[in-house]
């Protein structure tokens, strides 16, 4: 009976020592599965990261080349807008000093000459506020015989220095007024200095 007892006792402790070993084996197994499976995870999240951070490396620096770039237009922008700036300055203070009242009747002349032949009646002359009382005693001084008759002097309220000249009976007037003539070189001047500028960025 003890024998049976002891018997059935080392059977059960058998029976559970292999049932607790299996149980060993799954939970290890298990926990390697779900260990690997962690690692797996591990290592495609940080694959994904590095590539999100390489794109975003790359997409960061495409912005800050883009930025530049963009930046360098606006200073090249900005500079040729204070180029044109300084040179319709500097072309209008020329032109002031130029264009004197004896300069300015040479030019008369010449208009008079191309224009009528040898007359000039009926021509008028626009002239800065400045000017008038010299163009005045010119054209009726020194330039009265070339001219012929008594031209109209007025003065014209837009003109800073120059004069623009025209002829009873035509609707145009020749403008040699400071702002046609520095708009006239300015526009000639510019692009070239434009083209400078792009060239200097190529």
């Amino acid at each position: 009976m003890a024998q049976e007892l002891q018997g059935l006792l080392d059977r059960i402790q058998e029976e559970g020592l292999k049932k607790a070993t299996e149980e060993k084996e799954k939970i290890l197994a298990a926990a390697k599965t779900e260990a690997e499976g962690q690692v797996k995870a591990a290592e495609n999240e940080a694959a994904v990261a590095r590539k999100k951070a390489a794109e975003d490396a790359m997409a960061l620096e495409e912005r800050a080349k883009a930025a530049i770039n963009q930046a360098a237009r606006d200073i090249i922008l900005a500079l040729k807008e204070d180029l044109k700036k300084r040179l319709a300055k500097t072309v209008k203070a020329d032109i002031a000093q130029t264009m004197t009242p004896e300069f300015m009747g040479q030019v008369i002349l010449q208009m008079v000459h191309n224009y009528k032949g040898a007359g000039s009646a009926g021509l008028e002359l626009l002239v800065a506020k400045n000017d008038l009382d010299r163009m005045t005693e010119l054209c009726r001084g020194s330039l009265a015989a070339d001219l012929r008759a008594d031209p109209v002097i007025r003065i014209g309220q837009e003109i800073g220095s120059g004069l623009k000249i025209g002829f009873s009976g035509e609707d145009v007037f020749f403008d040699f007024s400071d702002e046609a003539l520095s708009e006239l070189i300015c526009s000639y001047i510019g692009p070239r200095l434009a083209a400078v500028l792009d060239s200097d960025r190529n």
